[in-house]
This record gives structure tokens, sequence and C-alpha cells, in this order.
């Protein structure tokens, strides 16, 4: 069975919980919730219960230094060690996230694929408010989701330089967004790869004459028609012309760098020069009839 490590992050209302149950029971690897490791460390009167039952009665975050401990221990146990894990309720600060990583590589596992469930704000209130009931006010379920903003950019930020990162429209359907987070762990199966990074980028520029690449993203409904499309595509031409993928989560800067007004956006190249894009769906001979017009 493939070794699978996956953090889920999201604000409330999103139904990060239930996605993370959804996926271990698909996977048959522990679902590990950091808020259940708290709850059962209390329950038991453990010493890590006892200094966190203070800051969890006054609604305050259990410091880092419990947390970790709590979550070192479930992860020297043998179910997680052999079959990977689906975790939730953690990281909460950039230290935890540092501090992860550290632990992953200090006992030899890689480093864990993050995904970032994100939702409208306006869906996320609705289902907040009809879970909360009449007596709470719209202000305060908005200034909930504002504070977690907060909270989670540091993470979101450092989890995208890390190269971790994916962003999940979690606007879908329950089994939408389940689909798209079994997608994570599928093995690449396409003719076009992915370009890592900027760096990669700037050196494909430098080197290929004729370089095309398709910038999308996994929640993106409409590039994942044009994918098959673009796949199709480095097939036809892989002896002339370089056709690659990019991820947009991952590479923020990339679409900013280059004007793109929307996606997906097939972008060619030809000497390093971007001569043209074509952005949202195109037929398949849209983008055939671009490389072999810049072929010539």
């Amino acid at each position: 069975m493939e070794f699978k490590q996956l953090i889920l992050l999201g604000p409330p209302g999103i139904g990060v919980k239930e996605q993370a149950q959804a996926l271990s029971t698909h996977w048959h690897i522990p679902h590990v919730s950091m808020g259940q490791l708290i709850r059962d460390a209390i329950a038991k009167g453990s010493a890590v219960g006892l200094e966190a039952h203070p800051y969890v009665q006054a609604g305050e975050l259990v410091p880092d230094n419990l947390v970790m401990k709590l979550l070192r221990r479930r992860f020297e146990q043998p179910d997680v060690m052999l079959q990977g894990w689906v975790l939730d309720g953690f990281p909460r600060t950039l230290d935890q996230a540092q501090s992860l990583n550290e632990l992953l590589l200090k006992v030899g596992q890689p480093v864990a694929k993050v995904a970032e469930l994100k939702a409208m704000t306006g869906l996320l209130i609705d289902r907040l408010s009809a879970q909360a009931g009449p007596e709470i006010p719209i202000s305060a379920i908005r200034r909930r989701l504002t504070h977690h903003r907060q909270e989670i950019t540091p993470l979101l930020e450092y989890y995208r330089q890390q190269q971790q990162l994916t962003t999940i429209n979690a606007s879908l359907s329950f089994a939408e967004i389940t689909q798209a987070l079994f997608e994570l762990f599928q093995t690449e199966t396409g003719a076009a790869r992915f370009i890592r990074d900027e760096s990669e980028l700037n050196s494909l520029l430098a080197n290929e004459s004729l370089l095309v690449v398709d910038c999308m993203a996994s929640w993106c409904g409409s590039c994942k028609l044009v994918t098959p499309l673009i796949d199709q595509l480095a097939d036809a031409y892989k002896d002339r012309a370089n056709v690659m993928k990019i991820d947009f989560d991952a590479n923020q800067q990339v679409p900013k760098r280059f004007g793109l007004k929307g996606m997906p956006a097939v972008m060619f190249f030809k000497g390093g020069e971007l001569v043209e894009t074509l952005t949202g769906v195109k037929p398949y001979q849209a983008y055939s009839a671009a490389v072999t017009r810049f072929l010539k």
C-alpha cells in the first residue's frame, strides 16, 4: 500500500474533520485529530493533559511544546509509522508547521502533502449560521472567519514556499472534494510533466526553443477539461516542442509575472519570449495550431 501523509487545513464550517474521516476510511490509514488527542490526554489525566486542561477551559491554544509531545507520541505508534496518516487540527501556528516538518525529517519520513480546503465566505457563513442558530449574530461568525484567515495565512505561505501546498475548491459537493483529495496521491500519468518552480521555468525558457506551459490548479474545474488536451499535445509534439504544466497554487508569482487573466491559461514561449496565451477551455485544434504556427 502506498504510504500517505496528508495535512488538512481549512476554516470553520468547511468540513475538514469529515473529509479526514472519509479519507482515513477509504485509504485504511489512521485519522490523527489534534483535538481528539488533547481531549484524550485530559480524560486520562496524563501529565500533558493536566497541563493542557487550563488552556482548553480558557478557550486558548494549547502551547506548542505540549501539542508536539502529543503528536510525537502518536506518530511513534506502529499504525502511523507503517501506514501513514491524515491529520486535522494541526498545525495552528507557523512554529508548529516548522516543528512538524523537522520531526518528520528526523525520523526519516518525507514531509507531508498539505491540502487547504477553500470556499466562498458567504457559503461558510450560511453553513455556520445554520449550525449555530439565530442566537449567534452574522457579525460574530464573520469575525471568527476573519480571525482564522489571519491565523492560517503564515502557514499557507510557509507550505507554499516548501512546495507542499495544494488548494482544493471546497465550494463543491462533499464527494467532489473527496475525489480531489484522492487525486493528490494518484500517480501522474500524463505526457506533460509539471514544472516544479519558477527557477526551473527560467531554465526552460533559457534553453527551449519552443515551450508550452499550461498554468492550472487542482480546484479549477475548467483546468481538468484542458489537462487531457495538453497531455495529447505533449505526446503529439514531443520531438519538436516541450509541453509542460505548472501548478498555480505552488507558483502564484508566475501568473502575475506573465499577466494572466484567468485559468486555465496555456502560454506559448518562443526563444524564451511569451508570444501567445490561450485562456479558458479551447478545442485541441487551437492548441495544436498555435504550436504548428510557432514551429515555422
